[in-house]
């Protein structure tokens, strides 16, 4: 464990560079509005050995072992500030030695989202929800006899989902700590189970290191807790990965991040270090991820700076608000159609974007602008500030 807790003291170190989003985003955070991401990993585990439902290692035989590949395939889109929603794929195949055998396929496809409140200070908090289904169903036998020889299942069938928490903390130079803790439906009739991953990263400009601890725990309402050993078998070859009775394992975990743009590589690995009926075995992945930039926090910051051709004031609202008389017109080369935006203003340099609209009617030293869409649940009254673009 001497790897592990000396990647964590180092992440735990300050830095001085700045950071992107690919590389310093937190858990607790979502892609920009507008932006969409696509992810790919690559993953490749082996089992080393075996813990059953007492919690006792079953060591493998000299010629046994199990092993399987994924690809996982994700989609993102920045519905909008503060909500993000995804939708994902997972190829898999798995690998008995001693069974000579393998299968692969499609394993699941899933959907999810996660809304993001408001940072409170360096603190920030989200929630997710996501919901599985496997492409595939798994037979139930008897006795271990009436398996086919060389069947292998993909994995645990049926549909899962999770409901999780999130809470990170990010420093301004964009290190973050992140805890999630969910609870999971579980598919293929299983327990019900608390899983939470821990994890804190260090990031600079286009460069990230991160360390964590992810484990399940569970809530033991598996219906074969008292007399595991008359589950129905499946064809699970020498891994007790699936088809287990109250799984846990605890899996701690190190990688990198570098990003070249709006492109991102990333490598992990993971090692379960204990666990009941579960494999322990060793994990590594390949991430590569490209994001397109959407609309950034400083574009919505910049948008009340904009370069304006004119400044008028608001010198009448409509009863419902939705048109507005300003003083300026024809004369200063006010026209129809053209874009303005309204603002509250003072003197202490309060500058309030609060709607948006065009010119609808025009006289010499006067304008009337129809009202488009409003940003602020707020009353545009008389001494609003109108400013407008060119056409």
């Amino acid at each position: 464990m001497k790897w592990i807790s000396s990647a964590i003291v180092l992440i735990l170190w300050q830095n001085t560079f700045a950071a992107n989003g690919l590389i310093n985003g937190t858990d607790a955070e979502v892609i920009n509005k507008k932006s969409y991401q696509l992810e790919l990993e690559a993953r490749s585990w082996s089992s080393s050995t075996r813990v059953d439902a007492d919690g006792e290692e079953v060591e493998f035989g000299e010629d046994e072992g199990f092993s399987k590949l994924e690809a996982d395939l994700l989609f993102r889109y920045g519905f909008s500030e503060q909500l993000e929603l995804r939708g994902g794929a997972l190829f898999r195949q798995v690998k008995s030695t001693d069974l000579e055998a393998t299968k692969s396929g499609a394993e699941s496809v899933r959907i999810g989202a996660k809304y993001a409140f408001k940072p409170l200070g360096n603190w920030q908090y989200a929630v997710d929800l996501q919901y599985s289904a496997t492409l595939y169903e798994n037979t139930d036998y008897t006795n271990t006899s009436e398996i086919p020889e060389g069947e292998m299942i993909l994995g645990d069938a049926g549909n899962s989902y999770h409901v999780m928490g999130i809470l990170s903390y990010k420093s301004r130079t964009g290190n973050s700590l992140n805890g999630s803790f969910a609870y999971v439906g579980a598919p293929n009739s299983l327990s019900s189970e608390l899983f939470y991953d821990v994890n804190a990263k260090l990031a600079w400009k286009s460069f990230a290191l991160f360390a964590g601890l992810e484990g399940v725990k569970s809530l033991k309402n598996d219906p074969y807790t008292d007399e595991p050993e008359n589950k129905p078998p499946q064809g699970l070859g020498e891994s007790y990965l699936y088809n287990s009775v109250n799984r846990s394992y605890t899996k701690p975990y190190v990688g990198a991040y570098k990003s070249f743009g709006r492109v991102r590589v990333g490598i992990r690995g993971a090692q379960v270090i204990s666990g009941i009926s579960t494999d322990k075995g060793t994990e590594v992945a390949l991430n590569l991820a490209w994001n397109s930039r959407g609309e950034t926090r400083s574009d919505r910051k910049l948008s009340k700076f904009k370069e304006y051709d004119l400044e008028a004031s608001v010198i009448k609202v409509s009863p419902r608000g939705k048109f507005l008389k300003i003083d300026k017109g024809i004369s200063q080369d006010v026209e129809k159609g053209q874009l303005f935006d309204i603002y509250k203003t003072d003197y202490f340099g309060g500058n309030d974007l609060v709607a948006q609209g065009r010119v609808y009617e025009l006289g010499a030293d006067w304008a009337i602008i129809k009202l488009a869409k409003k940003f602020k649940k707020m009353t545009i009254k008389s001494g609003f500030t109108a400013r407008g673009l060119s056409n």
